[in-house]
């Protein structure tokens, strides 16, 4: 009775506070990111005609931004997710995207700094929120020819950060032959370049028959294909989002069209906790290893690192209350006088460090020599009890002599 209580109180909580989840959407410009996400959302999240404008100067170099939104969704079992979206309008829209690459990456890696830092104080914030990205959509253009250089590139870096699923887009405008082959050039170039994504792991001595074949099914499907659509039509009494052409309907949920349901459906339902959990156990766990391997920080991470204060903050918090973060916004991230005052709190947190260390090295003494001298104290005080002891018999032995 108890125990069921128990779970009842614990499902209840869930169901009050929610399941924080993270997704970040990346891709190229034209590649249905916004459709997407409204689709996946079943709700109007972000404005589809706020993608990056076409420069209309001679310039050929446009704005990256980083656009986070949060929504409130329900499972059919009305557990509440909070869905957190990074979406990444303007990626892939310059010459040089380098810039972009390392904005990412860092935004990535930011949000393990702040976990790092705050498993580190000696009082945690109860308030503190987990804002780590549990997975990473990477939209790839359908032509039909696997990955660009510009994908390669990024998910190189993204490898081993967070669980990557590939995602081919739009693939309604590939024939099924056409899809087929570029599924199989998509996973070729990921194996070659060593591109590390998730692959829905399964362990056969450990796991169960379903979730062996249900894991091997979905590694079977590896890149996703998805269509999305901002449309709802009525078919036959029924409202359908989908898309319609001048030869017919498609039904994005349709799974012998698209592999939409089946993402949407492991992204929040099936494999949440899953993803979470690799993100934690196996991802997180490999950075912090490199960070704290070896008695000191990475370059990367010691040049980012907030202050050490009571609450720890991402240097792009603020900016993504607001619409976007831009570009030239976060350049600053490596100028010298902030890479100054990180290496500042740095050197600060380990003078600490070392002060904290230097105490508990000396109280450690401090008790060791109490330990030793109270031991001294009870050798001595048996010796005597010993001698006392000894006396008491040789007096007690000699007889006394009798009386004239």
């Amino acid at each position: 009775m108890v125990a069921v209580t128990s779970a009842a109180l614990r499902k209840r909580k869930t169901l009050k506070k929610g399941i924080q989840f993270t997704v970040m959407v990346v891709g190229q410009s034209g590649t249905g990111r916004s459709t997407f996400i409204n689709s996946l959302c079943g709700q109007q999240v972000v404005d589809t005609s706020s993608t990056i404008p076409l420069p209309t100067d001679d310039s050929t170099e446009r704005d990256f931004n980083l656009r986070e939104e949060t929504v409130e969704l329900e499972d059919n079992e009305g557990v509440k997710i909070l869905l957190s979206i990074i979406d990444t309008p303007g990626f892939g829209d310059s010459l040089d995207n380098s810039s972009s690459f390392n904005i990412i990456t860092d935004y990535l890696k930011h949000q393990y700094d702040e976990i790092l830092l705050e498993e580190s104080r000696v009082r945690r914030n109860p308030r503190f929120k987990d804002s780590r990205v549990h997975a990473v959509l990477y939209f790839i253009n359908p032509t039909g020819h696997g990955l660009k250089e510009l994908d390669i590139h990024l998910l190189k870096q993204l490898s081993g950060l967070a669980n990557i699923i590939p995602v081919i887009s739009k693939s309604d405008s590939l024939t099924r032959e056409e899809l087929i082959l570029n599924k199989k050039l998509i996973l070729e170039d990921l194996k070659y370049h060593q591109i590390e994504y998730y692959n829905f792991p399964y362990d056969l001595e450990n796991d169960d028959n379903e979730t062996i074949d249900t894991n091997s099914y979905l590694r079977s499907l590896i890149p996703f294909s998805v269509i999305g659509s901002n449309q709802v039509f009525e078919v036959d009494g029924e409202l359908i989002r989908g898309r319609k052409y001048p030869w017919g309907f498609i039904n994005i949920e349709d799974h012998e069209s698209s592999d939409f349901v089946i993402l949407r459906n492991l992204l929040l339902i099936s494999h949440l906790q899953d993803l979470k959990d690799y993100t934690h156990e196996i991802l997180y766990e490999r950075y912090r290893t490199e960070a704290l391997s070896g008695g000191g920080l990475p370059e990367h991470l010691s040049t980012q690192l907030n202050s050490a204060s009571a609450s720890v903050r991402s240097p792009y918090a603020e900016d993504l209350k607001s619409p976007s973060i831009k570009q030239e916004d976060n350049a600053s991230i490596s100028t010298p006088s902030l890479n100054n005052n990180h290496n500042d709190t740095y050197l600060a947190r380990e003078e600490q460090i070392r002060l904290e260390e230097e105490r508990l090295k000396a109280f450690e003494e401090r008790v060791q020599k109490d330990l030793l001298q109270k031991k001294q104290e009870l050798l001595a005080r048996e010796r005597e009890l010993r001698e006392i002891e000894e006396r008491l018999e040789k007096e007690g032995s000699v007889k006394p002599e009798p009386l004239e």
